[in-house]
């Protein structure tokens, strides 16, 4: 996912991921083009997704929330409104602990000796019900 680069930030009418489209470009106007196209094709994937689901069927999709210019990403509640847009409701999210973690707890994103930052620790399964 994120195959093709965009050139202008877009609005999903998701106010969450409009606001964190918006202060990462702020920070960063490339890496936020990164980030759209990220979505843009998650979106599609879950559409994809979406038609072959029938009534009352299940989805669980794990996801993690993780950081881009030190602004976290909810994708858990991406992942729901995204879903609920294709006639989804939302059945509960767990969250545990990433299990058998071989990831540091902290890493330097910004590749500036001294300044680093905590990695993913928890995973979100998010699960959904077709109406």
């Amino acid at each position: 996912m994120g195959g093709i680069r965009k050139k202008e930030i877009k609005n999903f009418g998701i106010k969450l991921l409009d606001e964190v489209l918006s202060r990462i470009a702020d920070i960063d106007k490339n890496r936020a083009y990164d980030v759209l196209s990220f979505y843009m094709d998650y979106e599609k994937s879950i559409n994809n997704v979406s038609k072959v689901i029938k009534r009352n069927g299940i989805v669980a999709y794990v996801v993690g929330n993780r950081k881009v210019k030190g602004i976290e990403i909810p994708n858990d509640e991406i992942t729901v409104k995204f879903f609920e847009r294709n006639g989804f409701s939302h059945i509960k999210t767990v969250i545990r602990e990433i299990p058998n973690k071989r990831m540091p707890k902290r890493n330097s994103p910004s590749n500036i000796a001294g300044i680093t930052d905590t990695t993913m620790s928890h995973e979100y399964i998010v699960i959904l019900k077709k109406e």
